[in-house]
């Protein structure tokens, strides 16, 4: 297989992709920023590749072309791409997008090339050179043969490679984003409100990371049925009556946001089997009376 690759959109995660493939023998042949400065640092950056403002030029040589643009500028790219004179029929193209699939690029589809998206679940805050994506998920959908490529190419750099149905894949993002972002302002939430403890936001979270990370720990081991602990896995009413006053010092919306929790939680508890029915209903009654 010819590994020459090129990378639209040299910023961030496109360095770091193109850094990774270069050290695994595959060839940078195009890099296109903006301006020509950032092409040049990321062509020091990557180790190689004809640095340029000019998507066409960048993709010229390549066999496999990454988009790696903010979302709203995939679909232009791609159209600008397909009415260049550059021959399409036996390339790869695949855009690096969470939230669009592979359908962004049909302008470059009707043109012959195979397209595909291949999206690494993982937060690249910076471009660093110790930077390292081995283990990460690469969710990857499009034409079979761009798959098969991508599949292989995500093995090379240490990543593991996942299909997902095209259809699908704006509910991968929207659970990503669920899970990473809203967390992110879930435990904001929840180190906020230790201000009644005395103490602030960095303390808080000195106080609670340990638990955080073995919370995860033991969904990661044992999934969230068996990982569920606290007082409603075993059915502690009282403890929840305590809960519930201590809610009212709290915003109307962290309110709403544990009782939607709690109630799941209590789902959860009965397929555990580490509650009854009855104790479920019990604590399903006290929980909306929150306020």
């Amino acid at each position: 297989m010819r590994r020459e690759f090129a990378i639209l959109g040299a910023g961030r995660l496109g360095r770091t992709l193109g850094r990774l493939l270069a050290r695994r023998d595959y060839l940078p042949a195009g890099l296109s920023c903006r301006t020509l400065r950032s092409a040049r640092q990321a062509r020091r950056f990557i180790g190689g590749g004809v640095p340029t403002t000019s998507n066409l030029q960048a993709a010229a040589r390549a066999r496999i072309v990454l988009i790696a643009t903010p979302d709203r500028e995939i679909v232009p790219v791609a159209r600008e791409l397909a009415r260049g004179r550059l021959p399409w029929t036996g390339r790869i193209v695949a855009h690096t997008s969470g939230a669009l699939s592979s359908a962004a690029l049909d302008p470059l589809k009707n043109r012959g090339a195979s397209v595909a998206s291949v999206h690494p679940l993982a937060s690249v805050a910076a471009a660093r050179a110790d930077v390292e994506l081995r283990g990460t998920p690469f969710a990857i959908e499009g034409a079979p043969g761009a798959v098969r490529v991508l599949r292989r190419l995500v093995a090379d750099i240490g990543g593991h490679p996942v299909t997902i149905p095209r259809e699908a894949k704006a509910l991968y993002h929207l659970i990503a984003c669920s899970l990473s972002n809203d967390l992110v302002a879930y435990l904001a939430c929840g180190f906020a409100g230790a201000k009644g403890l005395g103490i602030g936001p960095r303390q808080a979270a000195r106080l609670y990371l340990p638990l955080i990370r073995g919370t995860v720990d033991n969904v990661s081991n044992l999934g969230p049925v068996k990982a569920l602990t606290g007082p409603i896995s075993r059915g502690d009413v009282a403890t929840l009556r305590l809960h519930s006053e201590a809610l009212r010092t709290l915003p109307a919306d962290v309110r709403r946001v544990h009782r939607i929790l709690a109630l799941r939680s209590t789902s959860l508890a009965l397929q555990a089997g580490t509650i009854t029915t009855e104790v479920a209903a019990r604590m399903v009654r006290l929980l909306g009376t929150i306020p």
